[in-house]
């Protein structure tokens, strides 16, 4: 499958045996949000070219709305045998993941923001967040 080489190969690319498991949820998060854009047309009007709203948009086409970002997300934290899951709202997608006996929230999406300035941004404000930080 495709999908499943891109991952194993980014994982070899950018993943260190010695790396905590936050640490390798950190590169991945930052590879992610780096090498994705996120598909305004969709969100704006539902229709694009880009199946953004799955990995294979994500990690393939380089276009994602919030499920293709926790869809691309949950295929890392699988290979890294982290407990996760998805979490959906009416409008919004994001994962829960358990790290250090404790559930903590990951929200590409909003640590990928569209800027106003055309300027592309990588923040961790919403990076392994608990509930009362969320």
């Amino acid at each position: 499958m495709e999908l499943n080489k891109i991952v194993d190969q980014i994982i070899k690319d950018n993943i260190k045996s010695n790396m905590s498991d936050e640490e390798k949820i950190r590169v991945i998060h930052d590879y992610i949000i780096n090498k994705v854009e996120y598909d305004k047309v969709r969100n704006d009007t539902g229709e694009s070219n880009y199946r953004s709203n799955t990995a294979y948009g994500a990690l393939v086409q380089g276009k994602a709305i919030c499920s293709g970002y926790a869809d691309a997300m949950e295929l890392f934290l699988n290979k890294f045998n982290i407990k996760n899951y998805k979490i959906a709202s009416a409008t919004h997608v994001w994962n829960a993941v358990y790290l250090n006996n404790a559930w903590y929230h990951l929200d590409l999406t909003w640590d990928d923001p569209v800027s106003k300035d055309g300027n592309d941004y990588l923040y961790h404000k919403y990076f392994l967040v608990d509930n009362s930080a969320l």
